[in-house]
C-alpha cells in the first residue's frame, strides 16, 4: 500500500510541473513577438526614413538651384514638387507615394509639406516678403504614417518626418588633377578664353621661337612645389605626382609661376608616353599609351611661335580620334589624303598597355597681356583647357614644341565650405544642417 501511494504522489507532481511549462511558453512567445515587432517595424521605419530624407534633400537642392537661376519662389516650389513626384514614381517608393497626398496642395503648402525661405543659413529666419532675396530654402515633410505589421499590437508610432535646407556655398576653389605643367595664353573675360573649339595651338615653343611669356620661358609652369626635370617628366606623362592643384577664384585671380628653361628631354619623354613611345626613366605600366596613337604629317611652327600655314591640313584631328579609337597607326587613314605617315622607331610598341583619353591633356590658360620679363614670372590664372595632343614631341631643342587642338574649357572640382559668406567666384548648391532639427 505504501508503494502505491508513493507512485500516485509522484504522478501528481508531474501534472503540476506541466502547467509551469505552459506559462513559460506563453511568456517566451510574447517576448518573441515583441522582438519580431521591433525588428520588422523598426527596420521598415528606418528604411523609409532614409528614403524620405533623400527625397527631401533632392527637392531642397532643386528648389535652391531654381531660385539661383532666377525662378520665383512659386516656380521653385513647383519644380521641387515635380521632382518629388518623379522620384516617388519609382517602384521602391510606393509606400511613401501613398503616404503623401499632393491633391490638396495650395501654394505648395499642406499639413505635411512646407517650404520656408531665409536670407541666411544660420540663423535661419523664415521670411515671407517676396522682395527679400532669400537664397536659402527649407523643405519639410512631416508626420507621414507608414504601414504597420506588428506595431499595432504595441501601439508603436510609425510616423516619419524629414527636413532639408539648401542654398549657395562659399566660392568654390577651382581644383584640378592630372595637369600638365604648360601654359597657353588666353583672353580674360571671354568665352572659352578666346579659343575657338577644334583649333590648333602651340602649347610649348621650341628653342628658336619667340615666347609669349618672355625670353627664357618656354611656356612651362611650376605646379605646387614641383620643380626640375624629374617632376616635369612625370607630370607630362600624367603620373599623379601632383594630387591636386587648386586656384583661388575669389576677389583676385591667383598667379601661376612659370618654370624657366626648355627642359627638352623631360617634356618629350613625358608626353611621348601618351603616344606609345618610352624613352628615359618612364615605363609602360605607370604611363600607358593612348588606345589611339594615330597622327598626321609633322606640323611645323614659325620663328614667331605661330603655327605653319599648312598645319591644319597635316594634323590628325580629335574628331577622327573618337571614331578611330581602337585603330593602330598602320591603319590610320585620313579621309581625303590616304595613309598617314607615322613614326617607325622600334620603341613604338602597339602591344603595350593602353588607356582611354591619354591624349586629352589639361593645360593651364593664363593672361599674358601685361607683358613679361626674363626668368621666372607670375602669370594670372584664367582657367584650364582640354587639348588633344596631335603628334609626338621631338627631343631636339628647336623642334621640341608641342601642338594641341583645343576641345573645351575643362571643368574643375573643388570643395565648398558650409559657412556661406559673400565671396565672389563659382559656387555650388549644397545641403546645410537645419539648426535645432533632428531630421536633417
Amino acid at each position: 500500500m505504501l508503494i502505491i501511494r508513493g507512485v500516485l504522489n509522484q504522478s501528481k507532481g508531474k501534472r503540476h510541473q506541466s502547467g509551469n511549462v505552459l506559462v513559460l511558453f506563453v511568456i517566451s512567445l510574447l517576448a518573441l513577438i515583441t522582438l519580431a515587432s521591433l525588428a520588422l517595424d523598426g527596420g521598415h521605419l528606418l528604411l523609409n526614413k532614409g528614403r524620405l530624407q533623400n527625397l527631401v534633400d533632392a527637392s531642397a537642392l532643386h528648389a535652391a538651384k531654381e531660385l539661383d537661376d532666377g525662378a520665383t519662389r512659386a516656380e521653385a516650389e513647383a519644380a521641387a514638387i515635380a521632382l518629388m513626384q518623379v522620384n516617388l514614381a519609382h517602384t521602391d517608393q510606393g509606400e511613401l507615394s501613398r503616404a503623401i497626398d499632393f491633391a490638396d496642395i495650395d501654394d505648395s503648402t499642406t499639413a505635411l509639406l512646407s517650404f520656408e525661405y531665409s536670407e541666411l543659413a544660420d540663423p535661419f529666419i523664415a521670411v515671407t516678403d517676396l522682395s527679400i532675396d532669400a537664397q536659402f530654402v527649407k523643405v519639410s515633410l512631416k508626420q507621414l504614417t507608414l504601414d504597420n505589421f506588428l506595431a499595432n499590437v504595441y501601439d508603436f508610432n510609425k510616423q516619419i518626418s524629414a527636413t532639408a535646407m539648401a542654398g549657395p556655398s562659399t566660392a568654390v576653389t577651382n581644383c584640378f588633377t592630372n595637369l600638365v605643367p604648360m601654359m597657353v595664353c588666353g583672353q580674360k573675360d571671354d568665352v572659352d578664353f578666346g579659343f575657338e573649339k577644334n583649333t590648333l595651338h602651340v602649347m610649348k615653343i621650341g628653342s628658336d621661337a619667340d615666347s609669349p611669356l618672355g625670353s627664357g620661358n618656354f611656356q612651362l609652369v611650376r605646379l605646387d612645389s614641383n620643380s626640375g626635370g624629374a617632376d616635369i617628366r612625370t607630370a607630362m606623362a600624367g603620373e599623379e605626382n601632383i594630387s591636386k592643384t587648386c586656384f583661388d577664384t575669389g576677389a583676385g585671380n591667383q598667379s601661376v609661376p612659370t618654370e624657366p628653361g626648355n627642359s627638352v628631354g623631360p617634356v618629350a619623354q613625358g608626353l611621348n608616353t601618351r603616344m606609345g613611345k618610352w624613352n628615359g626613366p618612364v615605363n609602360k605600366f605607370d604611363h600607358p599609351r593612348d588606345k589611339n596613337i594615330c597622327q598626321g604629317n609633322k606640323i611645323g611652327i614659325n620663328d614667331d611661335g605661330s603655327l605653319a600655314a599648312d598645319a591644319t591640313n597635316k594634323a590628325y584631328r580629335a574628331t577622327w580620334y573618337k571614331d578611330d579609337k581602337a585603330r593602330n597607326p598602320q591603319q590610320c587613314k585620313q579621309p581625303t589624303e590616304g595613309l598617314y605617315t607615322n613614326p617607325t622607331e622600334s620603341n613604338f610598341e602597339l602591344a603595350k598597355p593602353a588607356a582611354d583619353s591619354r591624349r586629352i591633356m589639361n593645360v593651364i590658360i593664363g593672361d599674358c597681356s601685361s607683358g613679361q620679363v626674363n626668368g621666372m614670372n607670375n602669370i594670372d590664372f584664367l582657367g584650364v583647357g582640354c587639348f588633344f595632343l596631335t603628334q609626338f614631341v621631338e627631343q631636339k631643342g628647336q623642334e621640341s614644341y608641342v601642338v594641341g587642338e583645343f576641345l573645351y574649357d575643362c571643368s574643375g572640382g573643388g570643395d565648398a565650405t558650409l559657412e556661406p559668406v559673400d565671396t565672389p567666384g563659382p559656387y555650388k548648391m549644397v545641403l546645410y544642417h537645419v539648426p535645432g532639427s533632428t531630421d536633417s
